[in-house]
């Protein structure tokens, strides 16, 4: 094979290397572009969950602080119980008072009744006068001892009300811990995805950036190529043979090119050298 053979046939592998690199350059800006949009769209995903996030730990630090309260004010109602232990031990003492009021209070109406209205003697009315004391005394007792219980049932009331209450808090606290907890495995996932994405994002880059240093080594080697194409052609016009066979395949790609142009077709490298070899023939007389 002859020199100017071998630079034809480097020339048009050369022609296909860049085409191959072109193509595969243009995959990889369309990777990187999709890669951009999907990291874009990631990040703004990772802003909203981590809003998510600091919503749901800034409402469990609120649940946190009103468990504290609660819990404070169930401590002061315990207190609150502990310092009436001895007006409760009290209560106990008068259980039977408290449990037959009624009782006393219709035998005082009644006795009063009777003191008012009937004719008594001294010694009769002596023993119902003193009765009728030791009643009053006894609901003036009871007056106390239900003030204390009203107390202690008020108490006991709130001390329950703070105590479901309290129950609330805690659901709703481990409501929103688990509701926070599935949202910061969402934000690692993302952030996982999100370093791969920037780690291909980066090798993609610099895959771009190779290629078009190949891409302009290519360049430079073809337009070396071409420049010492058409120098031995040109040291070779006064010897050059070409068999019909060749002869025709030039014309045939001649007329080609020419009605190429004529419609306004894209001319490629390969063209130029058909026409180049082309004049050269020509001026020859070859062709």
């Amino acid at each position: 094979m002859s020199e100017i053979s071998k630079i034809y046939k480097d020339i048009v592998q050369t022609k296909k290397q860049l085409k191959q690199l072109a193509e595969e350059k243009e995959k990889l800006y369309k990777r990187k572009k999709e890669l951009y949009e999907k990291i874009k769209e990631n990040i703004q995903k990772l802003k909203e969950l981590r809003e998510k996030r600091n919503s749901y730990t800034a409402e469990i630090d609120r649940l946190m602080e009103e468990r504290a309260q609660t819990l404070e004010k169930i401590n002061k109602i315990k207190e609150e119980l502990n310092k009436i232990k001895r007006e409760r031990k009290d209560i106990k003492k008068n259980m039977d008072l408290i449990k037959n009021i009624n009782k006393y209070r219709k035998e005082l109406e009644t006795l009063e009744y009777v003191l008012q209205t009937e004719i008594l003697s001294y010694t009769q009315e002596k023993k119902i006068w003193n009765r009728i004391k030791q009643l009053r005394k006894m609901l003036g007792k009871y007056e106390e001892l239900s003030i204390v219980l009203e107390k202690i049932d008020a108490l006991k009331r709130e001390l329950v009300a703070y105590k479901s209450k309290l129950v609330i808090i805690g659901t709703n606290i481990r409501k929103n811990i688990n509701e926070r907890k599935v949202v910061k495995e969402q934000i690692k996932q993302i952030k996982e995805e999100l370093k791969n994405m920037f780690e291909e994002y980066k090798k993609i880059k610099e895959q771009i950036q190779q290629i078009k240093e190949n891409i302009a080594q290519l360049e430079n080697k073809l337009n070396q190529n071409l420049e010492k194409y058409i120098e031995l052609l040109t040291k070779e016009r006064e010897t050059i043979e070409v068999e019909e066979s060749e002869k025709e395949k030039i014309l045939e790609a001649y007329q080609k090119i020419q009605e190429k142009i004529l419609n306004g077709g894209e001319i490629t490298t390969e063209d130029i050298l058909i026409l180049q070899k082309y004049e050269i023939l020509k001026k020859k007389n070859v062709i």
